[in-house]
């Protein structure tokens, strides 16, 4: 089949053909692989795999290093930053290439995700080391554990869990999760290491780190000045909203900050628009940050984090402030989540409900007496040093390019000469 150079939507349609992702997955096992690794995310720069491609291109390596996007507009940033990477609805022939050749390709979301859904060019991946990085630890149950609450005779949900499942790495930051991810992906290989974006938590800001961190100048001003800051992250909640998705809570939170001082900053999850938004207005302690942001390079300005159970409050505990979360003691939000019995039972966390809401942020701001038990959960579900994520995970990658370049050279000879 040709492709229309002039035609991405075409070319990209024409990936979803399963005979083609067929033939592409057996060519794939059996190409020889470059000294190649492909970085995939989101169609923003940010997440797991941003700050572990970040580290890998700043440092002496033995094999190129890609970044993997279907957004022109990251690619062009990250190329006039010299970066290397491809849009791959660009040129869908050089997109093949690439993708069958690589030697590693790590995620850090649904590859369903970051491919478009597109067959096919999953399937280019079949010869590669897959490594999934994830995003966060998480109280909601996932991909292959999700099978007895969805129908899998629907494609847009059975085309997710058959592109996670292919992963043959999966990253797990503590023994308490390996099993847990291991049934998450089908995988029996787990790689030990932090989350590469909570490094940024614990060091100093890089100039690359801010890429994807582009916000208004006015959040600055009001994470400069002189009153607490608190940050609120809903999470992505299945189409079905919490108590933090609703006009009551962003009206709580506008009064709160006009008569306590607090300046609260509101962002939402990548997979959602928030409805109504627009009803609420900005002003003074009160601010929207867009999405698709890239929020860590931020996390350190916060006093406090309210979530209703995004995975981003236990990277937060890395900063040792206070985390709130909703109460969700009476009922799960869905018949499966929120899940707290998927992470250590210990006492971390604020937990409110919307008559307590203000009665506990007082508590975790100004009567803090958590810390301790944020440090021991934080030493808990981060086995290792979170400094060194990268390194260590690089180090791994490292190791994998050399293995497949050995195994592709070996050959066997039968017969007589």
């Amino acid at each position: 089949m040709s492709f229309d150079p002039s035609s991405a939507q075409a070319n990209l349609a024409a990936l979803n053909d399963q005979t083609m992702a067929i033939e592409f997955a057996s060519i794939s096992q059996r190409v020889r692989k470059r000294r190649l690794v492909l970085y995939f995310g989101r169609e923003t720069f940010s997440d797991n795999t941003k700050y572990l491609y970040l580290s890998d291109i700043a440092r002496k390596r033995n094999y190129e290093v890609m970044w993997c996007s279907f957004s022109s507009q990251l690619v062009s940033s990250l190329t006039a930053r010299g970066l290397p990477c491809i849009d791959l609805s660009q040129n869908v022939d050089r997109s093949i290439d690439l993708l069958l050749h690589a030697a590693v390709a790590v995620f850090s979301v649904n590859p369903n995700e970051s491919l478009r859904g597109a067959y096919a060019l999953n399937a280019c991946l079949a010869g590669a080391k897959k490594i999934q990085l994830w995003h966060g630890i998480s109280v909601k149950h996932l991909v292959l554990e999700l099978i007895p609450h969805l129908t899998l005779r629907n494609s847009e949900i059975r085309r997710p869990f058959y592109m996670a499942s292919q992963t043959d790495y999966v990253l797990s930051t503590s023994s308490f999760f390996d099993r847990y991810w291991s049934g998450v992906f089908g995988c029996r290989n787990i790689l030990r290491a932090g989350f590469p974006r909570n490094e940024v938590l614990l060091r100093p800001i890089k100039p690359f780190d801010t890429i994807g961190c582009e916000y208004d100048m006015d959040l600055d001003m009001s994470l400069s000045a002189r009153r607490k800051n608190v940050l609120v992250l809903p999470t992505w909640q299945r189409g079905q909203e919490t108590y933090l998705m609703t006009p009551r809570f962003l009206q709580t939170l506008t009064a709160i900050a006009q008569r306590e001082n607090i300046n609260f900053v509101l962002k939402m999850h990548p997979m959602y628009k928030l409805v109504g938004a627009d009803t609420i207005r900005e002003g003074e302690g009160f601010t929207f940050i867009d999405a698709g942001v890239d929020v860590y390079p931020l996390l350190q300005r916060f006093d406090a984090l309210v979530t209703d159970y995004s995975s981003i409050m236990f990277d937060f505990l890395l900063t040792g402030k206070p985390v709130l979360t909703l109460d969700f003691s009476d009922k799960p939000h869905q018949n499966f989540e929120p899940d707290f019995s998927l992470v250590p039972d210990l006492p971390y966390r604020h937990v409110f409900t919307p008559d307590t809401f203000i009665e506990q942020l007082g508590k975790a701001l100004y009567r803090d007496e958590l810390r301790s038990e944020r440090a021991i959960m934080a030493s808990t579900i981060f086995e290792t040093d979170p400094t060194q994520a990268s390194n260590q995970i690089l180090e791994f990658i490292d190791q994998l390019v050399d293995e497949r370049e050995a195994s592709d050279g070996e050959f066997v000879v039968h017969g007589r000469g």
